[in-house]
């Protein structure tokens, strides 16, 4: 009798998802058509650019190489965003040479109010600056939910059986 029960709860716990974190992302969807990386020196004059031109850009402020280097991969890879780097761009070139793909959807701009204006006006002037919607995925809703039908039916066997028998003894 130990012996199912354990079983059954075995069975259920390798049924659950392993859930991997790390951290809090900055990369949201969003409707902006240029996503731009900055930092706290650049980020005011980039709004101003941003704000003067009229432009659908959105400023992300990063703190570090390492977090920019990895929100440019969800970016890219997630959200498939066009973006202009106004800060970091060492890091942001280096992303560029260990991804030569993606070297149409990214500029490297100074964080010069001229250098900012030019880049921003190319982006959205030839249609590169145009966000496409993040991948749909297929199975966004019916798989969790058929593997939440599924755990709760052997569940429910599992359960159903074990009360059965013991009310029957």
């Amino acid at each position: 009798m130990k012996v199912q029960l354990i079983l059954t709860g075995i069975l259920i716990l390798s049924m659950i998802a392993a859930v991997s974190a790390h951290g809090i992302h900055i990369a949201t969807e969003t409707d902006a058509d240029v996503v731009i990386i900055a930092d706290q020196d650049s980020g005011d004059l980039t709004r101003r650019v941003v704000s003067e031109l009229g432009v659908n850009a959105e400023v992300f402020e990063f703190t570090s190489t390492g977090q920019v280097n990895h929100e440019l991969g969800h970016f890219i890879f997630d959200y498939d965003y066009t973006v202009l780097a106004v800060a970091y761009q060492d890091t942001v070139e280096e992303f560029i040479a260990n991804n030569p793909e993606f070297s149409d959807q990214i500029r490297v701009s100074a964080a010069e109010e001229e250098d900012i204006r030019n880049n921003l006006m190319e982006l959205t002037e030839n249609g590169t600056g145009e966000a496409t919607a993040p991948p749909a995925e297929e199975s966004g809703f019916v798989i969790p939910f058929a593997l939440g039908l599924l755990v709760g039916l052997v569940a429910g066997l599992g359960l159903g059986a074990f009360w059965m028998k013991k009310k029957s003894a």
